[in-house]
């Protein structure tokens, strides 16, 4: 043979063999759209009871569960996955998310078709940071090839534990295990935007969001009093320059007063009585503003609206004030003004001499000329 057949045949056999090597078109695009294996509860499965009626007393055998506990285990307590690396002579794997004791334990089990033959392959609780699983209620996980993403949070509260394991064929490695808790930095964030007096910078972070279980938390209580003072103080400073942004102040400082003490949530319609303001049974009562303090904020609401042309929300308001506090003069003098513009001179007429009364013998020295006029016209 010839050295150029030599050197053809060579290349053909290359060619053959590097054809063989490779799937076909159709072979890589079944290969490619083949399912992952997604995890099905035990209760769903058509063999599921039957499978139970094993797997859950070698469970709680093989975890030496409580009988309190081993009680709490249910089909529903197990779900089917595909975490491969499967031990010789087993062909399906499960894990459950149980409460043992004092922790909860992720377990993983294999077992054969029939589940006649079950082993454990490991259980998982914690991590150096902590328990990696705090709530078995408000639990989500999913997994990818190998690995397992679990999502966890605590009771009635937004701490969250966020959990990534991976399950080599002999044991759980902890890939990553991150606590966090958004309601905890939304506090801390207010209370950092209090100490900086940004009012604006507070809207905009309710705006934005609002606290999960915000009641489980000290500072939803203990903020919620210097919030509507420092919106009040800003809403003083910002009315010649800006009613408009002085009245949104306090209505935000009122709102976000009221989402922690519920009684104050009618600040606008007039209804509030004392008790409403200051409950001495609520929770961080000493954290309210007594009732003289919270009629004084709502008077200058009150006063804003009529500024503002609002006048038959500020009557609403102000007479609400005098119900609260009858001896706050200046509220007097307020409703009166708005039940003049109103065209109800009558009410005016009376409040206005209430306002006189109130201010004693040195009312002919202070009161604005108006007042005088008014009291006198026809």
């Amino acid at each position: 043979m010839k050295k150029w057949q030599k050197w053809l045949m060579a290349a053909l056999l290359a060619f053959f063999v590097f054809e063989g090597s490779q799937p076909s078109a159709s072979a890589a695009a079944a290969e490619a759209s083949s399912p992952a294996f997604e995890p099905v509860n035990l209760g769903q499965l058509k063999d599921g009871q039957q499978l139970f009626s094993k797997i859950g007393k070698f469970t709680t055998d093989a975890l030496e569960m409580y009988e309190e506990d081993a009680a709490a285990v249910t089909v529903e307590s197990f779900y089917e996955v595909d975490l491969g690396n499967y031990p010789k002579g087993y062909t399906r794997q499960f894990i459950a998310f149980l409460f043992n004791y004092e922790w909860i334990e992720l377990v993983l089990i294999a077992t054969n078709e029939d589940a006649s033959k079950i082993t454990l392959l490991d259980r998982a609780a914690t991590s150096e940071d902590g328990d990696m699983f705090i709530n078995t209620a408000k639990l989500e996980f999913s997994t990818t090839g190998n690995q397992i993403d679990v999502w966890s949070q605590a009771p009635f509260s937004a701490f969250t534990s966020y959990v990534l394991l991976e399950w080599s064929g002999s044991r759980f490695y902890v890939v990553s295990h991150e606590y966090d808790d958004p309601t905890e930095a939304f506090y801390e964030e207010k209370q950092r935007l209090l100490k900086a007096k940004d009012v604006p910078g507070l809207i905009e972070l309710y705006s934005d969001d609002y606290p999960m279980y915000p009641g489980a938390y000290e500072k939803h209580y203990t903020l919620a009093s210097p919030t509507l003072k420092l919106a009040h103080q800003k809403a003083l400073q910002m009315q010649k320059s800006s009613l408009k942004t002085a009245i949104e102040y306090l209505e935000f400082g009122l709102t976000q007063y009221a989402d922690t003490y519920y009684g104050t949530s009618d600040y606008s319609k007039g209804k509030l009585t004392k008790t409403d303001i200051y409950n001495p049974d609520a929770a961080y009562a000493d954290s309210q503003l007594s009732v003289s303090v919270y009629a004084g904020i709502l008077n200058d609401y009150g006063y804003f609206l009529s500024l503002n042309g609002q006048n038959s929300k500020a009557k609403l308001v102000l007479a609400n004030v005098i119900k609260l506090v009858p001896s706050r003069t200046v509220a007097y003098l307020n409703i009166a003004d708005v039940e003049w513009a109103l065209g109800q001179r009558t009410a005016a007429k009376s409040h206005y001499k209430q306002y006189w009364k109130l201010l004693g013998s040195k009312a002919s020295t202070v009161v604005p000329k108006r007042v005088k006029e008014r009291m006198n016209a026809k």
